[in-house]
């Protein structure tokens, strides 16, 4: 598992609108491991799966306490990595009365990320969004282990999208799956970021996908939100409609999809199973209000580290 880390303060239970210059009573403020790299975390432990998981925290409190809360849950923290000079990655995450999300995030020691050669021995590579520097190395890791026969999933970071530097190329040259929303799909593709639409019709989503592959057997997965997501492979187009769901949070569906996803693949389902067990586990995320099943850091609550 390679990404970002972060420390995600996550606020729920707030009014319909925030009126400025005074302070507000909210439901719930907590603090969770998350990211998007432990948000697919959660997801293939779910699955019985073990995690290698391969990020970098700041030198500081914040991050000695997350790197030990990660150790805590059974993850292995062995190719963490610290960041001397920048603190650690934090997402403020604020959760509406509709279960919409808006996240305010400093990437912070993220961005120190440096991947080599030997952190890519695993049969699963899943690529979380990262910055810029990150996937660089990445690429250089892969260029030095040609031959790997690991099943190789990316989720581009918006940053990437926009920059789409050489290594960026490779990598996503190189990847089996890549996992995109409808957005992240046309920054790809290379439109301007006048002409981007939110939204995309089913039809556009697959014509998108096939222009997106580098080779037919690459696997482009498109997600689509309440239309559902769209998978272009082998010459054929798949089409997943979206459960309907009372959604509590949409913070971590789009990882719980893509990581349930390359899991299935990995294992080697037909796409449509795939695609119906990622289906499922989005769903279920709807459904919480937090991004992820890791417990909060401090407790039930953080509210419990002040109440002695």
């Amino acid at each position: 598992m390679i990404g970002s880390i972060t420390v995600d303060i996550v606020v729920s239970g707030m009014p319909a609108e925030l009126a400025r210059g005074d302070k507000q009573e909210v439901g719930s403020i907590d603090l969770y491991p998350g990211g998007g790299a432990l948000n697919a975390t959660a997801s293939f432990m779910e699955q019985g799966e073990s995690v290698r998981l391969l990020g970098a925290l700041g030198r500081d409190g914040l991050g000695g306490c997350l790197r030990t809360h990660i150790e805590q849950l059974g993850i292995d923290v062995s190719s963490m990595q610290r960041c001397p000079d920048q603190p650690t990655g934090k997402a403020i995450v604020l959760v509406g009365p509709s279960g919409s999300a808006s996240v305010l995030a400093r990437r912070g020691a993220n961005a120190c990320l440096r991947v080599q050669a030997q952190d890519l021995q695993a049969d699963l590579i899943y690529v979380a969004p990262v910055a810029l520097q990150p996937m660089e190395s990445l690429a250089q890791a892969l260029a030095e282990r040609s031959e790997t026969s690991a099943c190789l999933v990316v989720n581009p970071s918006v940053a990437c999208l926009q920059h789409q530097g050489l290594g960026f190329q490779q990598v996503c040259a190189r990847a089996d799956v890549l996992g995109l929303n409808a957005v992240e799909a046309q920054m790809l593709a290379g439109v301007k970021d006048t002409d981007i639409e939110l939204e995309l019709s089913i039809h556009q989503a697959c014509e998108l996908a096939t222009r997106l592959q580098h080779h037919p057997q690459q696997a482009v997965l498109i997600t689509l939100g309440v239309q559902g997501a769209v998978l272009a492979f082998n010459g054929q187009h798949y089409v997943q409609p979206a459960s309907k769901v009372m959604v509590r949070s949409t913070v971590g569906a789009g990882d719980a999809f893509l990581s349930n996803f390359a899991l299935a693949w990995k294992r080697g389902l037909e796409p449509l199973e795939a695609l119906d067990l990622a289906n499922q586990a989005a769903a279920a995320r709807l459904g919480q209000w937090a991004a992820n099943t890791f417990p909060p850091m401090f407790g039930q609550s953080a509210d419990d580290v002040l109440a002695w």
